[in-house]
């Protein structure tokens, strides 16, 4: 007589996998929560009863509330463009152009793709009202990326990433995506209440302008 085999248990899940998927549901609720309401105005609290976790759970996880802000600034930037990115970029083959289009395109992208989420308002909350962790993000995320940044506008026009030229230039090609990163403000809006953020269109408009200016300053040294 045949033995039917006995049906295999499912794979339990492990306390290192839950604990995962805790700190992952305590990152995403408070991602929201600090987008809607600031970070002055969220408990840590109301991010484990809207994580549906334990009270302890900010501080086991991330140590405290200024911890557990850090990572969410940390997956905002991650989400708009992560740093490995920037830098595989950066070391690809092709022209100085050419990855400053790619850059560019990785931005404009990163910026259409997180229209609707919590991560572009949080950093424009940071931007305009910093808190105490800002400085530490800056160091952390935002200047390598304006280094990997000014390098490439430094091979485009033949100059050291540190000159003066290089440096305004940096802001002149991607304050634009400063602005687009609060473009979502009711200001914006009305401000420029026709405008179409069509990502091609907007790629290949910045990559013009960026390019004919930065031919304009490289003609003109000293300026």
């Amino acid at each position: 007589m045949a033995v039917s085999a006995s049906p295999q248990p499912t794979a339990a899940r492990t306390p290192r996998q839950d604990g995962q998927a805790t700190r992952q549901q305590i990152l995403e609720t408070a991602g929201q929560l600090f987008a809607e309401l600031g970070y002055a105005n969220t408990t840590s609290k109301q991010i484990c009863e809207n994580s549906r976790a334990n009270n302890a759970s900010v501080n086991y996880h991330f140590e405290n509330k200024d911890g557990l802000y850090r990572a969410v600034l940390r997956e905002a930037h991650d989400r708009l463009v992560r740093i490995e990115t920037m830098i595989s970029l950066s070391e690809s083959q092709g022209s100085p152009e050419d990855k400053l289009r790619a850059i560019i395109t990785v931005l404009i992208e990163g910026l259409g793709n997180q229209r609707e989420g919590w991560a572009l308002k949080v950093l424009t909350r940071e931007l305009l009202s910093p808190s105490a962790v800002l400085p530490a993000i800056l160091e952390e995320q935002a200047f390598p990326k304006a280094k990997i940044v000014r390098t490439i506008l430094g091979q485009i026009m033949d100059l050291s990433p540190e000159d003066p030229v290089t440096l305004r230039s940096a802001v002149s090609v991607f304050a634009p995506c400063l602005f687009l990163l609060i473009a979502h403000q009711p200001l914006a809006r009305n401000v420029l209440p026709g405008l179409e953020l069509d990502p091609p269109a907007l790629i290949e408009h910045m990559m013009s302008y960026a390019l004919a200016g930065l031919s304009a300053m490289s003609r003109t040294p000293g300026v």
